[in-house]
């Protein structure tokens, strides 16, 4: 099963990260079958069990979203022990028979609007080195930062298995230190970032022969260094930031030999006002701080979806993170971001 994922804004200024994934297939936010959200869920299991066949296995469900898709791949495998994380304190202890929860650790999910997670284990589970596998099982990982901010506390050496339904992003060699597997059912998008040097830069003067010729060479490098299968035959957008456009233009041109099509715009400093209705022209604005000045707002009108967005500025230092953000919110999850460096 492949669902068609969609891209929501957060309402939240706490989270850093301004959107989420919306699976339709999840049972979280938006209705589905119980028995295809299950069979779905199964899948996952199946791939999972398949790394630790007659392992001694602790399977972690992340809280909250991930709660029940924990239990369905932790009843795929036999044996298993499950366990998903909480930020709520008032359930503990369970009961008054059972032996006493302990608390294993706490730790952070950093990009979350609710960034504490705590786990607990009863007295006769908690002990993390009887088990050969730990099995971390989430609705979706993007970098699995919080997955390590987790093995960081508590200082785990044997065998993981990181499994998701869906992977946004995500890099393997983060986990390379790690014994480690990995399963999903879908893989959606990544950002990935270059950095060029020797362009000259317009701002104190250049021959315009030279200023071309040096921003169609430069074209070919960043050409060849993107994946062809996020090119051709797909739809790109080459976004320049500010003053930053003609390089883009270029690096634009480039595309159309095999992309299905390419646009390309630019941010912006002016604040207009979008509105509805065909005859006027701009019908949505994001603003967020220029990767210029971050005390600066910019703006960047009429962004669609696209399947793959190359963002190429020269903003010194910039990492971009509320611009690429922003272009994430509407779907677009293919990114590169191209950072260049002026010639000395």
């Amino acid at each position: 099963m492949r669902p068609h994922l969609q891209i929501a804004l957060r309402d939240s200024t706490t989270a850093t990260r301004s959107y989420v994934i919306v699976n339709p297939l999840l049972a979280k936010h938006l209705p589905s079958v119980p028995s295809v959200t299950l069979e779905y869920f199964r899948q996952l299991g199946d791939a999972v069990a398949a790394t630790c066949k007659g392992e001694r296995v602790l399977a972690i469900g992340f809280a909250e979203t991930a709660t029940a898709v924990g239990a369905a791949v932790a009843h795929a495998i036999e044996g298993a022990v499950y366990v998903h994380t909480t930020r709520e304190t008032w359930a503990l202890p369970l009961d008054g028979t059972a032996p006493e929860e302990r608390l294993v650790t706490e730790f952070l999910e950093e990009h979350s609007h609710a960034r504490n997670q705590a786990l607990y284990l009863r007295e006769e589970l908690y002990d993390l080195s009887k088990y050969d596998r730990l099995v971390f099982v989430e609705d979706e990982i993007t970098t699995g930062k919080t997955i390590r901010n987790f093995l960081r506390n508590v200082a785990y050496r044997g065998k993981i298995t990181v499994s998701a339904l869906v992977f946004n992003g995500f890099d393997e060699s983060a986990f390379a230190e790690y014994d480690a597997n990995f399963c999903c059912l879908q893989k959606v998008g990544y950002v990935r970032r270059l950095e060029f040097a020797g362009l000259p830069n317009p701002r104190s003067g250049i021959e315009i022969d030279l200023y071309h010729d040096k921003c169609a060479e430069l074209a070919g490098e960043i050409a060849a260094a993107v994946s062809m299968s996020d090119i051709k035959d797909k739809d790109v957008l080459v976004l320049g930031t500010e003053e930053f456009m003609y390089p883009a233009l270029i690096l634009g041109r480039e595309f159309e030999k095999t992309a299905r099509g390419v646009k390309s715009h630019s941010t912006t400093r002016t604040p207009l006002l979008p509105q509805g209705g065909a005859d006027y022209p701009l019908h949505s604005r994001q603003s967020f701080p220029s990767p210029y000045e971050d005390e600066r707002v910019t703006y960047l009108y009429n962004l669609a979806s696209y399947d793959t967005v190359i963002i190429i500025t020269d903003a010194p230092g910039s990492r971009g993170e509320e611009l690429i953000g922003a272009v994430q919110s509407r779907a677009c999850v293919n990114i590169y971001f191209v950072r260049i460096r002026s010639a000395s």
